[in-house]
């Protein structure tokens, strides 16, 4: 019995319906993308954070233009 739930189980894991891993949740919430560099960023993110990459890789670009979802 138990040998049979355990192949369930793992039969469920290879065919995805398993559990999902916190590493695959992560990637599929980085959708903000720096338009300049292309460099993206957790959704979660704030704007300060985002003003600090402006300031430290695009000293001559504006937030608004690197990151055209907050226009």
């Amino acid at each position: 019995m138990k040998s049979k739930t355990k192949r369930d189980r793992n039969l469920a894991k290879q065919q995805g319906k398993g559990g999902t891993s916190q590493l695959a949740k992560n990637k599929a919430s980085m959708n903000i993308v720096c338009q300049v560099c292309r460099q993206s960023f957790m959704c979660t993110l704030s704007e300060k954070s985002l003003q600090e990459h402006v300031n430290s890789k695009h000293p001559k670009s504006e937030l608004k233009e690197c990151f055209t979802h907050l226009a």
